[in-house]
């Protein structure tokens, strides 16, 4: 087995704490070896985990990682060794982006401490079981006293700190009902909140289940449902997760379906430890070999406690009795730590018996909700699906379709500007309502006013200018394409995962666009006029995590219209028949998700392999990539048979990968669950293949 991967590091950088939360698998569990630990992550071992972090990247050609600051209370260190912290592991990691982030009480989380971490880009996530009932059950300081007031108070300074605020952590006690906290945390408008069962294990059963058996049964699937019929918009991680992988999609936690371990955990001594929480099952569950100051992450990466715990995550790795069950494909065996007992992690989760019962009951609510949304969903009238597919016959289809989407997003910047006040001319609402940076900011104001969170695709918080409008300019021509935009909302969305290009490569990018369109114009006219008809923006990005050599593009439904494309290839530019592809291919995309705001296509189901994509991909991106495909096979045939003589063999080449894989797509679409309109248009993509090209 090839090593783990570890892209996460949770870094102690100090060991005591200034509450006692009498559930903390720290302080109050079976690994006491805090104790002997330094109170502080002293500057020499600070700047080792820093030099291995950056060898790490560079070994293993990691492009972004993320460090946790964690403890006991890591603000008992100053905010200002945090933010030094911060400064000595970018300086030693220049090349590789880094997402900072900080779990904390709140007690010592000043606007100064604020200023300096919002400065340097950490994101702060709060520990906060709910209102006082709930924060003075057990987060109480040593002399038993309560913490809410200064932990209130340090969400309020969150809460004016969007950039930063990443969530708030809750653990649960069963005789606060769901409905009080999530009472709670949805009118404080947290961004997101992480419900978290009291760790325990087969040695140590949930407290006061022992006498009410079906206790956290019946609070679990209380909590689910307030959360579904009440507060669907507060992000609400556990549940979100279940549904994901209910609806055979991945979990984004380690509480329900399987993974691999890809974060190490580092004491304040410089030792190496795996998942902090393991502390529950004995002392020295977590050490790993060598510190920061001797051995590399890579060896700790491929030592054989880090290979026993990836077992842990697989089916093989489960009890008999978990690889028998027949819930095992969503829970994933439940949180390692819970599940250890009598020495051994060979065991079905404590949390056995409840994540049964909640996984039934969410499947119930969700056949439910599919069977009322089938009465809409699945309504297909007649539509000329033929005409539809192919530019030269759809004129007057995607004239209506595009009058569709035009009035939602003319309903919807006009609700966003009267949320925030503003008055902004009716025909200017008109007229810049289906720019893509509008759509994507208009969604945005009226998430952020309903009180749900803005975030991007790295999960940190976006902030919102409510000015955005004002600083649009209105003299595009219709029909010509916004290319390389100073567009903050067209960019926004993607985090740092996206980087953008220089405006030195920018003009030549202008250039080779043009050569392109010209390309797509002369092979189909009628295309090219589609495509600027429902397009309006192109960005010009890379991959910061691709090979250099590798030419990427990608669109999004958040920025309907907009077509972000890679120019650079190596140390010069993309052939203008590859930006050709990357633009026609990105176009279909915009041309089927405005299909889909009228009509549908599929419904959730498991995921399924795309021959175009290493990762599962669910129902829907394996129809758009049939979508695109049956668009560039005609391409590239035009290419192999009247485009220039130096690229026939990779036409040739490139149309029999396009062959082999749109036939084993086509089989893998029959068995999914689509809709009637889905179900029609894969029909009839299929049925393109015994077709001739179409001519310009």
């Amino acid at each position: 087995m090839a090593a783990a991967r570890i892209t996460s590091f949770l870094v102690k950088i100090a060991s005591r704490c200034n509450l006692d939360c009498d559930y903390c698998y720290v302080y109050h569990h079976a690994d006491q070896s805090w104790r002997r630990m330094p109170k502080l992550l002293n500057e020499e071992l600070r700047r080792a985990f820093a030099g291995r972090l950056s060898e790490y990247a560079k070994a293993v050609d990691l492009k972004r990682a993320a460090v946790i600051f964690h403890g006991g209370e890591p603000l008992l260190a100053g905010h200002r060794y945090i933010a030094d912290l911060v400064r000595v592991i970018r300086a030693a990691a220049p090349d590789l982006t880094i997402d900072f982030g900080m779990q904390t009480n709140g007690l010592l989380l000043t606007d100064s401490a604020l200023d300096v971490l919002e400065a340097e880009g950490v994101a702060v996530s709060l520990s906060l079981d709910g209102p006082r009932e709930a924060q003075d059950l057990h987060r109480t300081t040593r002399r038993g006293r309560s913490s809410y007031d200064r932990v209130e108070a340090a969400l309020e300074r969150l809460k004016r700190r969007p950039a930063v605020f990443a969530g708030v952590i809750a653990v649960v006690d069963t005789s606060v009902p769901p409905a009080t906290l999530l009472s709670y945390f949805a009118g404080h408008g947290v961004p997101k909140v992480d419900f978290l069962l009291p760790d325990a294990h087969h040695d140590r059963p949930p407290p006061g289940r022992d006498s009410d058996p079906s206790l956290y049964e019946r609070w679990m699937i209380d909590a689910f449902d307030v959360w579904l019929d009440k507060y669907p918009d507060l992000p609400v991680r556990t549940f979100e997760a279940l549904l994901d992988v209910a609806a055979g999609l991945p979990s984004s936690t380690d509480a329900f379906g399987f993974g691999d371990v890809s974060l190490l955990s580092v004491e304040t001594d410089g030792s190496w430890h795996d998942l902090d929480v393991l502390k529950v099952a004995g002392e020295g569950a977590t050490r790993l070999t060598g510190t920061v100051l001797d051995t590399s992450i890579e060896h700790v990466a491929s030592s054989t406690a880090i290979a026993a715990h990836r077992r842990l995550l697989t089916k093989s790795g489960l009890s008999v009795h978990c690889r028998g069950c027949e819930v095992v494909d969503v829970c994933g065996g439940g949180s390692v730590p819970h599940r250890f007992g009598e020495g051994t992690f060979d065991n079905p989760t404590i949390y056995c018996r409840e994540m049964k019962a909640l996984i039934a009951h969410v499947r119930r609510r969700l056949s439910e909700s599919l069977a009322t949304a089938a009465l809409t969903v699945d309504a297909f009238p007649d539509f000329d699906l033929d005409a539809f597919e192919t530019a030269e016959t759809s004129a007057e289809i995607m004239a209506e379709l595009y009058r569709h989407a035009l009035d939602e997003d003319v309903a919807g910047l006009e609700e966003a500007l009267n949320l925030i006040g503003s008055e902004v001319d009716p025909e200017q609402v008109r007229r810049v309502a289906r720019r893509p940076g509008t759509v994507a900011w208009q969604r945005a104001t009226r998430s952020r006013c309903a009180g749900r969170a803005v975030l991007d695709v790295d999960g940190r918080p976006i902030v919102i200018d409510e000015q955005y409008l004002s600083g649009l300019t209105l003299d595009a021509p219709a029909g010509e394409l916004e290319v390389a935009l100073d567009d903050d909302w067209l960019r926004k969305p993607f985090g740092t995962s996206i980087a953008f290009e220089r405006e030195a490569v920018v003009k030549a990018g202008r250039v080779l666009v043009a050569e392109a369109l010209d390309i797509i114009a002369a092979w189909r006219p009628a295309l090219a006029k589609e495509l600027r008809s429902i397009c309006s923006a192109i960005q010009f990005v890379r991959d910061p995590s691709a090979h250099p050599d590798k030419i990427v593009s990608f669109s999004d439904n958040s920025v309907p219209g907009a077509l972000y494309v890679s120019i650079s290839l190596g140390s010069g530019l993309v052939d203008p028949y590859d930006l050709a592809d990357s633009l026609v291919h990105e176009y279909r995309h915009q041309k089927l998700y405005l299909f889909e705001r009228r009509y549908p296509t599929t419904q959730p189901g498991a995921l399924v392999v795309s021959p175009w994509r290493e990762d599962l991909r669910p129902a829907s991106g394996l129809l758009h990539a049939i979508f695109v495909f049956v668009e560039l096979r005609r391409f590239w045939e035009h290419v192999r048979d009247q485009g220039p003589a130096r690229l026939h063999n990779r036409a040739v080449a490139q149309l029999e990968d396009t062959e082999r894989n749109l036939a084993q797509a086509f089989e893998t679409l029959r068995d999914c669950n689509l809709t009637r309109a889905g179900r029609a248009l894969g029909e009839l993509l299929e049925s393109r293949k015994r077709r001739r090209p179409l001519a310009a």
